[in-house]
């Protein structure tokens, strides 16, 4: 039962007007994963995907963050210290692909109906690129921005260590 308390609770807080931090924190979130995803599509000549998709994407991706980035290792990283550098942030980073991977495969059988996951290598590479950059280019201006935004990216951080904890997909100590 506490399964499915989890799952609940992870598919409602990054939208839960209650936690104003928290939807402050997955906007920005959203909003840089988007930013990232479109230029790296428009630089490489990628299919070019609307805002809205890539940003429901993304917002369906938070809740899955740290159940499926939990088998990868320990929690993330707090983004404002410097513990580990450009490198622990990739790797941050790049522990949220299976989640990102995942919604777009429920935003594909939303609008297609249900099928087996299809994605063609330039996408997945793409994509998985996309997300791993991500992180070390929020990381590097992080520590510039107003404590309002800080306070975004660290509340994501928190929700995805939480994830984590009580994912069963954890590594076992």
């Amino acid at each position: 039962m506490d399964s499915f308390r989890n799952v609940a609770s992870n598919s409602i807080a990054p939208v839960d007007v209650r936690k104003g931090s928290l939807v402050l924190g997955a906007a920005e979130y959203i909003a840089v994963e988007v930013a990232v995803s479109k230029i790296v599509r428009s630089v490489l000549n990628m299919e070019n995907r609307g805002i809205f998709e890539l940003a429901f994407i993304h917002a369906l991706s938070i809740p899955l963050l740290g159940g499926l980035g939990a088998p990868f290792g320990a929690e993330q990283k707090n983004i404002l210290s410097a513990t580990g550098g450009y490198t622990q942030a990739f790797y941050d980073g790049a522990k949220g692909i299976p989640a990102v991977l995942a919604a777009q495969w429920v935003v594909a059988t939303a609008s297609r109906g249900f099928h087996l996951p299809w994605f063609t290598f330039k996408d997945l590479l793409i994509t998985a690129g996309s997300k791993a950059i991500t992180r070390p280019l929020v990381f590097s201006v992080a520590n510039k921005l107003p404590d309002t935004l800080q306070d975004g990216f660290l509340v994501i951080d928190a929700l995805v260590t939480r994830q984590v904890a009580v994912s069963n997909l954890k590594m076992k100590s």
